[in-house]
């Protein structure tokens, strides 16, 4: 059975694979992540990013070569922003994916995929019947407060140290890692650190 998304035509897959290689560079992201906050002036950029102009001029072509970025001057500056908002949501999402992924090899969550949900395997894992108990309502109800959690922390971290979220998220893992707590404990007491700031 071909799904949806396997069923997908050589030239798409392609045109997707040339959009995540414009995205594999870092500079590239941090500024997509500007741009999705509003239009933004290339010193605001160079800024909020830590680039050189003559870097984030790179960066720039590169992302308007693929159709991403527009920019044009206004009062007398050259300005930018995301040529489509669904760069935002998909920044959002990846961010959503790497959080997940931490969380999971950090063991302070197993991936909702592999879950089986309620003790007699009906639920909403693989295999359920897609019933939702008491019990896997209570699971999933933890699994996305956990989630929450870490997310919160990641952004708190990043917005208190200046690094990216990528930079945030490695951050709390190695320290869950070296204090053999879970990144969810880790990510509380980020957040609770935040509340006495």
């Amino acid at each position: 059975m071909v799904t949806e998304r396997g069923g997908l035509g050589e030239r798409v897959a392609a045109g997707e694979a040339e959009l995540f290689k414009v995205l594999a560079h870092p500079a590239r992201v941090r500024v997509l992540a500007m741009l999705a906050s509003g239009p933004a002036s290339v010193a605001e950029l160079c800024s909020a990013t830590g680039l050189k102009a003559s870097h984030l001029a790179g960066q720039l072509a590169q992302l308007r070569a693929q159709h991403l970025v527009t920019g044009r001057r206004a009062h007398g500056r050259l300005q930018y922003w995301l040529a489509y908002p669904e760069i935002a949501d998909l920044l959002a999402v990846a961010e959503s994916v790497l959080s997940a992924r931490a969380a999971a090899d950090a063991g302070g969550l197993a991936g909702l995929g592999a879950t089986r949900w309620g003790s007699d395997g009906a639920g909403l894992g693989p295999g359920g019947g897609g019933t939702l108990t008491d019990e896997s309502a209570a699971e999933l109800a933890e699994s996305l407060g956990r989630r929450a959690l870490i997310t919160d922390a990641v952004r708190s971290v990043s917005a208190r140290t200046g690094r990216s979220s990528e930079q945030a998220l490695a951050g709390l893992l190695t320290e869950a890692r070296e204090r053999s707590l879970t990144l969810a404990e880790v990510s509380s007491e980020a957040v609770a650190e935040r509340g006495t700031e």
